[in-house]
């Protein structure tokens, strides 16, 4: 009859160990191999755990964005509508410019969520209320009798000129991306992003075509948010403890990030003075690799929501990304991104403190084992 060599050694074990060595080497590893099975599922219990967390966190975040996205963004559009209304009625007058202009202050003054209120007109006159970054508010007129020089002018508590800021000689707004947003489209828009005409921030215009009764275009009304505002407004989420969230077009260009980062940067010989950035040309690492990923996977392009989980320098990440459009031309896209050490602390703290348990077990359980040995062998060793 064939014996396997397995069960040759251990009859020969069997026949020839000594009787301790038979008595503890079971009983130690059992109790090894129990504590070990239950640390490995321990383990991965804490990992499934740390998945849905990861997962309910990053779509509470996303969902957060594009609820107070919805919400930010129907303002401009809705006090455009307002101003054309205002001028249909009669209640405002394109030829009183003097009330046009502390009309547009009035309303920088009553939504605070607006950088900008104002109207361009057919004939190149521009008037409108704008905030500083200081949150001091000024107007800002470009007219005939000025040689249409659009000129910054800060204002009293009642909305009075005080002293002539700044001075752009020879303004025309038609020439500008949100006026000729709103000629193109025809109807309610959103112009594209375009820096400040300091060049040191940018603003998303929203931008409505106004005709008279006769349909005669007489100009188009304009009110602007600034995209640092939606900027603050992602620094403000914690995203557990280092990750972040941006915002970002098809095309990859940076709209906002929760990192503080510009999305333009200052060039010398571009109009006002600077240009738009893509993601993958973030300054922050993180954030420019995790616009790679999405670049690469043409994940920017999705029409769903997506979880998705990627590596950086071999370190997993959790990545949501959620499409936001609305019927006035925007299509971003809200991207959450979370490393998996955000939440690995506790874990590994469990890990390293089963492995512990584990080697005191072994111990423990080698010392008991020989104790339990020699007291049962001494009475029979003694015997024989």
């Amino acid at each position: 009859m064939f014996i396997s060599p397995l069960t040759r050694t251990l009859r020969y074990l069997s026949q020839n160990a000594p009787l301790r060595t038979v008595l503890i080497v079971p009983f130690v590893l059992q109790t090894f191999g129990a504590v070990g099975i239950v640390g490995y599922l321990s383990f991965k219990n804490g990992q499934q755990a740390v998945n849905d967390v990861a997962t309910q966190l990053r779509g509470e975040i996303t969902n957060r964005i594009d609820v107070n996205l919805k919400s930010y963004l129907a303002i401009p559009h809705q006090v455009n509508q307002s101003n054309a209304a205002a001028l249909d009625l009669g209640q405002l007058n394109l030829e009183d410019l003097s009330s046009l202009e502390r009309h547009f202050w009035q309303q920088i003054q009553i939504f605070d969520s607006l950088t900008f209120a104002g109207i361009g007109l057919e004939n190149q006159e521009n008037l409108g209320a704008e905030r500083a970054d200081d949150g001091s508010l000024t107007v800002r007129v470009s007219t005939i009798e000025s040689s249409f020089d659009f000129r910054t002018y800060a204002t009293n508590a009642n909305g009075d000129r005080t002293k002539q800021l700044s001075n752009k000689p020879n303004f025309d707004p038609r020439t500008r991306p949100w006026y000729k947003a709103a000629v193109a489209a025809g109807k309610p828009t959103w112009s594209q992003i375009y820096p400040h005409t300091k060049g040191i921030t940018s603003y998303l215009g929203a931008a409505m075509p106004y005709q008279d009764r006769s349909g005669q275009r007489q100009g188009v009304l304009l009110t602007n948010i600034n995209l640092s505002q939606i900027g603050k407004f992602l620094q403000g989420l914690k995203i557990g403890k280092t990750g972040q969230s941006f915002i970002i077009e098809r095309d990859g260009m940076l709209v906002a990030t929760s990192t503080g980062e510009k999305p333009i940067r200052t060039v010398a010989n571009k109009d006002f003075g600077a240009e738009r950035i893509k993601a993958i040309e973030s300054t922050n690492p993180f954030t420019q690799a995790t616009a790679k990923f999405l670049a690469e996977n043409a994940i920017a392009q999705t029409k769903t929501p997506q979880q998705l989980e990627f590596k950086i320098q071999g370190k997993r990440q959790f990545l949501q990304v959620l499409p936001f459009s609305d019927d006035k031309g925007l299509d971003w896209s809200i991207v959450v991104v979370i490393p998996e050490s955000d939440f690995m602390a506790q874990i590994d703290a469990n890990t390293r403190n089963t492995i512990l348990f584990c080697m005191a077990a072994f111990i423990a359980a080698t010392v008991l084992g020989i104790l339990t040995a020699r007291w049962i062998t001494t009475p029979i060793l003694r015997l024989n």
